[in-house]
């Protein structure tokens, strides 16, 4: 049984679900400009086309957004189209590229809690947790799986070799999903040693935002 998404307001925008909704606080709280769903595109190859719109659109990252709150409900065929430069999403002169690959569009999934880590043995501090996210990004033809974290000055990418999604036939290579890639809406977790309040206080402001009585998170 699926879960109807909740259209939410907030900064005079209309979002399809209360999850778009608390990523806009998270870009407000840290910093980060936005525009919400600010145009379509026809992504794919020739005769294989298709329309998609994307989330948000970072300007200062110069970063395609797509926000899902399930893996279920990622299009994984729409998104590899639109992460191949030739026929998918625009970018610009600017866009960030990091050895060779193009960061091409960040998924983000549901707001996971941030903190710091206790040794269960004898509750001894031993760091700091915060989200990964996925990024998909572009290299000589092949789509790969890469990881993102949030920052005070933006967004830090880190592409994976290993991780080959698929190439720009296009094809997608289905026999190493969960082994070579997936998990795209979860990310994973990243653990230092230290932290930055700026990127906690914008995680917890986007998880505990309460809409229900006007736009004011």
């Amino acid at each position: 049984m699926s879960i109807k998404a909740i259209e939410t307001s907030y900064a005079g925008h209309r979002f399809r679900s209360r999850l778009e909704a608390r990523w806009a606080v998270f870009f407000d709280k840290l910093g980060i400009s936005w525009e919400y769903e600010p145009q379509g595109f026809a992504v794919g190859p020739e005769g294989k086309r298709r329309p998609y719109l994307p989330d948000f659109w970072l300007p200062r990252e110069k970063l395609w957004v797509e926000v899902k709150g399930s893996e279920e409900q990622l299009d994984v065929e729409l998104l590899l189209y639109a992460a191949i430069p030739h026929f998918g999403l625009p970018g610009t002169s600017s866009s960030p590229s990091i050895s060779e690959h193009q960061v091409r569009l960040l998924i983000l999934g549901p707001i996971d809690r941030v903190g710091s880590l206790a040794d269960k043995a004898n509750g001894g501090h031993v760091g700091y947790a915060q989200p990964l996210h996925t990024v998909l990004t572009f290299r000589k033809g092949d789509v790969f799986q890469g990881t993102a974290y949030f920052a005070t000055h933006g967004v830090m990418a880190d592409p994976d070799f290993g991780s080959l999604v698929g190439n720009d036939s296009p094809e997608i290579f289905w026999e190493t999903r969960g082994t070579k890639w997936g998990n795209w809406v979860g990310g994973g977790v990243l653990i230092g040693e230290d932290h930055e309040p700026a990127v906690y206080a914008a995680y917890q402001a986007a998880r505990s935002a309460r809409f229900e009585h006007g736009q004011k998170p």
